[in-house]
């Protein structure tokens, strides 16, 4: 379903809920507590499902829940992934990387509703990339009337925290992160910078990766969608659907995707995961 139907959707939703839901209200959802405003599409995603992205569980069948991991979430946004994971995974560390004011406002209230999680959670409020320094980007895809979104996903810009650049290669180095299991990536059109801006750390290391891909999208970044696959092949990575099956020709695949439609995989490079995991 393209995201615009999407959004529609959830709007005619979001219109019922606010007469029985006051905004910002506190909500408990799988035992995580989250400040939401209905009038947000990521906020009602949460308080429908718990997360923006219900198959992000699948998880569980590649990593133990007692595992020690390290997980990224790049356009962590209000946390609709980084507190579900932290939860899921309590041993963890997970740092989540959010650039806008906006967002990232949302996102350290609703940690500081979750002590019991704020031990897991490292919060970045950053903008990882190698070449692209933009001052704002979508971070917002709400339910009012305004003739400033986006024209197709219908969200809304956002301004960036100033002098938050940073590649991917240089936030591992200044971490001291040595190991990186799991990556989230879901940036609104800038992939390719951010995977390209950690190459050095990618080629050597080669985590899980979850990436949103909306082959409509790129054009107006300045790239194609083959351009993104091509470099994720480069990594050595081979594409699963969110249900964990592989798929055998992802060009293919990608061609059959509905223009206006956005749809998320896991990138696992097998050799690398059976050698760390077995």
């Amino acid at each position: 379903m393209k995201t615009k139907y999407k959004i529609q959707i959830a709007k005619i939703i979001s219109f019922f809920l606010k007469f029985f839901y006051k905004k910002n209200k506190i909500h408990t959802k799988n035992k995580i507590k989250w400040s939401l405003d209905l009038n947000e599409g990521i906020d009602l995603s949460i308080f429908l499902f718990g997360t923006s992205e219900k198959k992000i569980n699948n998880l569980k069948q590649l990593f133990k829940s007692n595992e020690k991991l390290t997980m990224i979430d790049i356009g962590a946004n209000v946390g609709s992934i980084t507190l579900p994971l932290a939860k899921m995974f309590n041993k963890s560390k997970i740092f989540a990387i959010e650039p806008t004011n906006y967002a990232f406002k949302k996102l350290t209230k609703n940690l500081n509703l979750n002590k019991n999680l704020k031990k897991n959670i490292s919060l970045n409020q950053l903008f990882l990339s190698k070449i692209n320094k933009p001052t704002k980007v979508w971070s917002s895809w709400n339910f009012d009337n305004d003739d400033d979104k986006h024209k197709q996903h219908l969200g809304t810009l956002h301004s960036i925290k100033k002098k938050s650049y940073m590649s991917l290669n240089k936030f591992i180095k200044l971490k001291k992160i040595k190991k990186v299991d799991f990556i989230k990536l879901d940036v609104d059109g800038h992939e390719l910078d951010v995977l390209k801006s950690g190459d050095k750390f990618l080629k050597n290391n080669k985590p899980i990766i979850f990436i949103e891909i909306a082959p409509y999208l790129y054009p107006e970044f300045g790239y194609k969608c083959s351009e993104l696959i091509t470099y994720i092949k480069k990594l050595k990575y081979s594409f699963y659907n969110e249900d964990l099956k592989r798929i055998k020709n992802i060009d293919n695949y990608i061609k059959r995707i509905t223009h206006g439609s956005s749809e998320n995989f896991f990138l696992i490079n097998k050799i690398i995961f059976q050698q760390q995991y077995s």
